[in-house]
């Protein structure tokens, strides 16, 4: 499955490795003409989801920090990984990851412990065998400078966007009407110098993120909107690796789930995936173990995707961040991050929803991915889907490419994202549609010069319509 995946991603312009022809770079990746379109749709998806529907604001900040950031929010002592060196080949690895090659859970665990279980597993390089070195601390941030000469001043460019979203929390409070709770959103780019990323999309140096962080009255932490999401059907690990197979309602009412808005935006967050097109049923949520979480995280959960190539890869990480960010903040950089709420003066608590945005593209492409005899495509919904329809002319000759032309413009002023293909014959190209998930081919004809009508075929079915061109945006859009 994955070479067939990556096969069409090259040739159809969807992910391919960046700076070929220097070799390439492990842990970068360009999205290509369609990628770009799936991606830009993934991202205008989780805006309806949290912009609109959940009135979250939206904000755009640098992806280069001044050094006070992340020494305030504890990256600088602490964002490391245990790295191993090969003391033959000199190559590098996560420690945990070999661990978790032979089935050993190391993530979290101190230095010690992890260099033991090296040792008791006869843990060796993989590359030539030969023996590693002890477990160290690997920053995984990119660093750099800011300015010159007496001016220089040390930089980082971000592992998050989360922080950068703390820094203008007055301005955000004032834009809020000095009323919580309430959400900011930031979609972009983060940073981080990835130990040994090997696995393509799921693991990049650069990556994307959708973090939404919710600022809240600690004393006022409901989800008044859990019923929406409280039927779902949800398979659960808790933080004892107990598997619990129940609702999120009644995951909530029992206590696994404890807050009701961590609660509430899990079961958001599988809608939300299920509207990109992954498959809902290979969807769990995870609580991190107490070994493992933050430790000013009183709940973390993730919601996690089983891969057929990958195993479980996290999509989504919903935490309970309490005080922690925003007081760490104001102690470095002496601004009062309080707010006053009828007398009573506080740091408002934070709970983030921390999209990947690359991981859950890998998602959709293995979720909907079909075979079908020699008829290989992507069955992705009109959601993102990188084109609503692709137009054709039957023949190239006797006006029918002119019209079809004309359909093809009509479609993109009224704002939809079409193609326009007249290479090959109509079996081809309705290949090619297909393999890129295009939902509809619109077909030009001589009966089009006639009376209007094109052919307008349904890509999972294959079924046939006759259509107006004048109802053939509401045929499409499903108005």
């Amino acid at each position: 499955m994955y070479d067939k995946i990556l096969d069409i991603c090259k040739r159809r312009g969807i992910v391919y490795p960046s700076f070929e022809i220097y070799g390439g770079l492990s842990g970068f990746i360009d999205y290509g003409p369609v990628g770009s379109r799936i991606k830009q749709n993934v991202e205008d998806l989780l805006r309806r989801h949290y912009v609109v529907a959940d009135g979250c604001f939206e904000v755009q900040c640098p992806t280069l920090s001044p050094e006070e950031v992340w020494i305030a929010s504890g990256h600088v002592k602490g964002f490391a990984d245990l790295m191993v060196e090969c003391t033959k080949c000199s190559e590098g690895y996560r420690a945990d990851k070999l661990l978790d090659d032979v089935g050993v859970e190391a993530e979290g665990k101190p230095a010690e412990t992890v260099a033991q279980l090296l040792i008791d597993n006869r843990i060796t390089c993989p590359q030539c065998k030969g023996q590693l070195s002890k477990p160290y601390a690997y920053n995984l941030m990119f660093q750099t400078s800011v300015g010159t000469g007496s001016k220089r001043k040390t930089a980082y460019m971000r592992p998050e966007t989360a922080q950068t979203t703390y820094l203008p929390f007055k301005r955000l409070w004032e834009f809020a009407r000095r009323k919580l709770p309430f959400g900011v959103m930031q979609i972009g780019h983060s940073f981080r110098n990835e130990i040994s990323p090997r696995q393509g999309m799921i693991r990049l140096r650069e990556f994307n993120q959708a973090e939404i962080q919710f600022f809240l009255d600690p004393a006022d932490k409901k989800a008044p909107r859990l019923s929406e999401v409280a039927q779902r059907q949800v398979k659960i690990t808790d933080k004892n690796g107990k598997l619990h197979e129940t609702t999120i309602g009644d995951a909530h009412k029992g206590g696994i789930i404890p807050l009701g808005f961590i609660a509430y935006h899990l079961g958001k967050a599988m809608s939300v995936f299920e509207d990109m097109g992954i498959d809902g049923s290979r969807l769990q949520l995870r609580q991190h173990r107490e070994d493992e979480r933050a430790f000013y995280s009183s709940d973390t959960w993730d919601v996690e995707y089983a891969s057929d190539v990958f195993g479980r890869i996290e999509l989504v990480g919903i935490a309970d961040r309490s005080d922690y960010d925003l007081t760490q903040h104001m102690t470095l950089s002496k601004e009062d991050m309080n707010v006053n709420i009828e007398g009573r003066k506080f740091v408002p608590h934070v709970v983030e929803v921390a999209y990947g945005i690359d991981r859950p593209i890998y998602c959709i492409l293995e979720s909907c991915l079909r075979e079908e005899g020699e008829r290989t495509y992507f069955s992705f919904p009109t959601k993102t889907a990188p084109y609503i329809a692709g137009v054709f002319s039957l023949m190239k000759k006797d006006g029918i490419d002119e019209k079809a032309e004309s359909v093809f413009r009509s479609l993109k002023d009224a704002g939809l994202f079409v193609l326009l293909d007249h290479a090959g014959s109509i079996g081809k190209r309705y290949a090619r549609a297909d393999e890129i998930g295009v939902p509809y081919c619109i077909t030009v004809d001589y009966d089009t010069m006639k009376d209007d009508t094109v052919t307008v075929r349904e890509r999972d079915g294959k079924t046939q319509t006759r259509v107006s061109i004048s109802k053939l945006r509401e045929h499409l859009m499903g108005d």
